[in-house]
């Protein structure tokens, strides 16, 4: 079945000048037929919010531009009956009649052409959309984010990252370093490492790793200071003591009681509190005094150790959301973490590496 359209000479909106016939009447017809490309064309664009089924609009689109219904039908792998019977459906659901059925074949109506061109437009635009929508999805499936603390970020991950991104050149990162709790779904972030109790119910994952904490000193500080035996005496020394958001944080675990100790401590002498790991392992390397802090942070910093058998020990948990699970990159790089969070078991207790600690 063939499709004629007819030759649009005139622009969108026009009508041919009237070739004979009563002036008059033939005027009425050129109103009538604007007002006809005009209703079908806000018919088609203020119905489309709330249409129920695009495709119909494709499948009309297609027959119109190969002008054949078999030809349209072949293309669209679908039986010339129910193809026929889908474009029905659509003029049904317009309340306009699209084509002329005779037969010779199918011609468009005065609304066919309007919407022909509309739809081709609209079909234009989505096309658009659709290529743009691709490049945003490639750009962000090779960009991971991930959130850390920064302890962790400069003392661990940012060497696993740098290997694996020597594997995958595609891959890119953004990593948030920091002590504050982020919202992996304002943030978009990918992962989220977390040290302590995870919290978050929305987040997936599992316990990746123990990391212990210890206290530390500075050589000068210790010197002035001395030595302290027990944690008593920690009531005798100046303490660098951490914000409230995070300590409150870090009152679970093994060896909790050490921590706790520690925070009691400063209750009654603290000489400055801060919440950043960076600023906590400057001040203590500068004598401002003792410091608690995670054992493979304070010993890649060249920290003294006190009392080295009172220990605590965190959970480190790897997580996402599951919706990041969708993203091309991410299993990549879950596994990835997993396997280089099992070889780090020995760094993490001790700051040694697994090859040092084999070789003690």
């Amino acid at each position: 079945m063939v499709l004629h359209c007819r030759k649009q000479t005139e622009c969108p909106g026009k009508v041919n000048p009237p070739m004979s016939g009563d002036v008059a009447a033939d005027s009425e017809a050129v109103e009538l037929a604007k007002t006809v490309e005009i209703d079908a064309q806000s018919l088609l664009m203020t119905s489309l919010v709330e249409w129920k089924n695009w495709d119909l609009f494709r499948l009309f689109f297609i027959v119109a531009r190969l002008g054949s219904m078999n030809r349209a039908a072949i293309r669209l792998k679908l039986s010339q009956p129910t193809l026929s019977r889908r474009l029905t459906e659509l003029e049904l659901d317009l309340g306009a009649p699209l084509f002329f059925r005779d037969t010779s074949g199918i011609t468009l109506t005065q609304e066919g052409e309007a919407l022909y061109r509309s739809a081709g437009q609209m079909i234009h635009a989505f096309e658009t959309f659709q290529k743009e929508v691709r490049e945003i999805i490639v750009n962000r499936s090779s960009l991971v984010r991930i959130s850390a603390s920064e302890g962790l970020t400069k003392h661990w991950l940012l060497s696993r990252l740098k290997r694996l991104r020597d594997q995958n050149k595609q891959l890119q990162f953004e990593v948030y370093s920091t002590a504050s709790r982020q919202s992996p779904a304002v943030e978009d972030l990918d992962f989220v490492i977390r040290i302590g109790d995870p919290v978050d119910n929305e987040l997936i994952g599992k316990k990746v790793g123990q990391i212990n904490f210890g206290v530390y000193a500075s050589k000068e500080y210790l010197k002035y200071r001395g030595v302290p035996q027990c944690t008593a005496d920690l009531a005798n020394h100046s303490l660098i003591g951490l914000t409230t958001d995070i300590s409150d944080r870090q009152k679970t675990g093994q060896g909790s009681s050490l921590i706790t100790r520690f925070l009691h401590a400063t209750e009654s002498d603290c000489g400055i509190r801060l919440s950043q790991v960076a600023g906590q392992v400057a001040a203590t390397s500068i004598g401002f005094g003792l410091a608690l802090l995670a054992v493979p942070f304070a010993e890649a910093e060249g920290l003294i150790r006190v009392l080295p058998d009172e220990v605590a020990s965190l959970d480190v948990w790897l997580l996402r959301r599951r919706e990041s699970d969708l993203r091309k990159q991410t299993n990549e790089v879950k596994a990835f973490l997993e396997r280089e969070f099992i070889s780090s078991k020995v760094w993490l207790s001790t700051g040694e590496n697994e090859l040092s600690a084999t070789s003690h």
